[in-house]
């Protein structure tokens, strides 16, 4: 059996895509990656700020529940040299600090310590917030976590530790600024 040539050229013809046909796609994908790139910029950052909020709010509690647990005064902080605290309002990395009533000398111990992630600022108190032995603080208090950019509507997450030391977040809107 063999195959006539005009068979041949009718069916390699009908096989791969036209000029017309691949500019279309690549205008639809075009298109497409126009419109979703920004979507999942903006769901990236937002999970990294909730992230962030939710890391720091672990540690506060964190902070309140060792308070409790050595019998003695915990803080949190800001640090510039992840050993001692800083006297300002820029955590770009902070500290939890608390004395060590166990051993001989009581000493104090950094129990954890974190940076900041990439575009992201965290703003507290200048001096930390300090947990009492109860898990008290003496007033309450503000922590903020904030990315910077419009692409957010609610670009800032705000910590409100209330003097019984329990935190509540609150998704807040900055206008793309951060404190």
């Amino acid at each position: 059996m063999s195959v006539s040539s005009a068979a041949l050229r009718q069916q390699g013809s009908s096989s791969g895509f036209t000029l017309v046909e691949l500019l279309v796609t690549i205008a639809v994908v075009g298109i497409v990656t126009v419109v979703a790139v920004p979507s999942v910029q903006n769901l990236i950052n937002a999970n990294r700020l909730a992230a962030s909020a939710e890391d720091l709010s672990a540690a506060l509690q964190l902070a309140r529940s060792e308070a409790n647990r050595r019998n003695t005064v915990v803080t949190i902080c800001a640090t510039s040299n992840g050993t001692t605290c800083a006297n300002t309002r820029a955590w770009n990395s902070w500290i939890i600090l608390g004395r060590d009533t166990t051993a001989a000398l009581s000493t104090v111990d950094v129990i954890r310590d974190a940076s900041v992630p990439a575009r992201l600022s965290i703003s507290g108190p200048a001096t930390g917030i300090r947990f009492r032995p109860s898990g008290l603080i003496d007033a309450q208090q503000i922590v903020t976590v904030c990315i910077p950019g419009t692409s957010l509507p609610q670009n800032q997450r705000q910590l409100t530790v209330q003097v019984s030391g329990l935190v509540r977040a609150t998704p807040i809107s900055g206008g793309g600024t951060c404190p």
